[in-house]
C-alpha cells in the first residue's frame, strides 16, 4: 500500500524525514518517494508533484531556511527579474555575536529602609522593648502579584512569545527578523481575567508590627535588621530589609556622658574636701540610684578618679568604668584662710 500525502502535512512529512535531516538524507528520501509516487510506477500524479515540490524547497538552503522560519514554500523575487533573494536570520547573527537577546532581569532584593530610634542612657544601660507598627504593601497572595487570575494563550504569536517578519535588505537579500511579540510583550500569554482579590492592582495593604529588643550593652550607631520586612515592589524579586539604627538621645541636664563602655562625670569639691578627702552622693546614674563618690585627701584640681564597674554593660559581660573629673572650687573664706600659704594653693590648683 502506497503512503498517502494528505493536506496539511509539512514538506518534511511529504518526504518522510525529520526537520533535522541533512542534504544527503533529503536526496535519499526524495529518490525513495519518487519511486513510490511516480506515475510511471502507478503512483498518483498529484502526490508526485508534492514530493517534487518538497524536494525543490528543502534541497535549496535559502528556500529551506525561509520555509523553516515562515512556513512559506516560496520566496518572493527581488528587484532583479526572477531573482531569488537570500534570506538570513538577523536574530541568529547578532545572537551569536552578543550572546542572544536577554531579558532585563529584575534586581534580586529591594533597598533597605532605615529608621532612627533615639534612646536614653537608661535604655542603653537597662535595655528596652520597643514596638514598631506600620503599614506595608505586599504582593497579592491570590495572584502572586500579577494582577491576573487567569491567562490565555496569545493569539498574536500562538503562545511562542516571538514574532517573525521578513524584511528586504537590498537586491537579492532578505532578512528574517525575530523579536518579542508586541501583544504579549514576549510572555506568550495574555490576561483573560483580572484578579478579584486585589482588583488588578497586584498589591494588598497590611499592618505590620515589629518588636525591637534593645539589649544592655548595645551602642549608639548599631543597626538592628529585620530581613525582608519592607513593602514588596514590582521592580524587585524580594522585599528590602527594615533597619533600626540606635541613636543617643540628647537629654537636657544629663550629668553622665558616654565614652564607649565607660561613663564620665565632672564633680566639683570644696577646698576642704580636697585637702582632707570627702565622700559625696551622685544622682542620675542609669544603674545606681544611690551612688557615693569619694576622693582621697590631697586630690588636686583636674585629677581623674577611675571607679571600675560603674560604667555601662558590656556585650561580652561585665561593666565599664566611671571616670570622675575632679574640679576644686574654693570659697572666698577658704582662700582668705590660706592667703599666706601660696605653696599649698599652687599644689592644689596646679598654678
Amino acid at each position: 500500500m502506497r503512503p498517502s500525502i494528505t493536506k496539511g502535512m509539512s514538506l518534511y512529512e511529504h518526504l518522510g524525514i525529520s526537520r533535522s535531516a541533512d542534504a544527503t538524507e533529503i536526496k535519499k528520501a526524495y529518490r525513495k518517494m519518487s519511486l513510490i509516487h511516480h506515475p510511471d510506477k502507478g503512483g498518483d500524479p498529484e502526490e508526485f508533484k508534492k514530493v517534487q515540490k518538497a524536494y525543490e524547497v528543502l534541497s535549496d538552503d535559502a528556500r529551506r531556511a525561509n520555509y523553516d522560519a515562515t512556513g512559506s514554500e516560496d520566496i518572493q523575487a527581488g528587484p532583479g527579474p526572477g531573482a531569488q533573494p537570500f534570506p538570513f536570520d538577523m536574530s541568529s547573527l547578532f545572537g551569536n555575536m552578543f550572546g542572544g537577546p536577554r531579558a532585563q532581569a529584575k534586581p534580586q532584593k529591594g533597598p533597605p529602609k532605615m529608621h532612627d530610634i533615639a534612646l536614653s542612657l537608661n535604655d542603653f544601660y537597662n535595655g528596652k522593648d520597643i514596638t514598631l507598627q506600620f503599614e506595608r504593601s505586599r504582593f497579592c497572595p491570590g495572584c502572586k502579584g500579577s494582577g491576573v487570575e487567569r491567562y490565555e494563550s496569545c493569539g498574536g504569536c500562538g503562545g511562542s512569545g516571538t514574532r517573525q517578519t521578513m524584511m528586504m535588505m537590498g537586491p537579492g537579500m532578505q532578512a528574517l527578523m525575530r523579536g518579542p511579540c508586541p501583544e504579549c510583550s514576549g510572555s506568550g500569554k495574555k490576561a483573560a481575567a483580572g484578579c478579584g482579590a486585589c482588583r488588578g492592582t497586584k498589591m494588598k495593604t497590611e499592618e505590620k508590627v515589629l518588636n525591637v529588643k534593645i539589649i544592655p550593652g548595645m551602642r549608639p550607631g548599631e543597626v538592628i535588621t529585620f530581613k525582608g520586612e519592607c513593602s514588596d515592589h514590582p521592580g524587585y524579586i524580594e522585599a528590602g530589609d527594615v533597619q533600626i539604627r540606635l541613636q543617643d538621645a540628647d537629654e537636657e541636664g544629663r550629668f553622665f556622658r558616654r565614652e564607649g563602655d565607660d561613663l564620665g562625670i565632672r564633680m566639683a569639691f570644696g577646698l576642704r574636701g580636697s585637702l582632707l578627702g570627702v565622700t559625696e552622693k551622685v544622682e542620675g546614674h542609669p544603674g545606681k540610684s544611690d551612688l557615693d563618690i569619694s576622693i582621697p585627701a590631697g586630690t588636686q584640681n583636674g585629677a581623674v578618679i577611675v571607679v571600675e564597674g560603674l560604667g555601662l554593660p558590656k556585650k561580652a559581660g561585665g561593666y565599664g568604668a566611671l571616670h570622675v573629673l575632679v574640679s576644686i572650687v574654693a570659697s572666698e573664706k577658704e582662700l582668705l584662710a590660706l592667703k599666706d600659704n601660696a605653696e599649698l594653693i599652687g599644689r592644689i590648683f596646679e598654678v
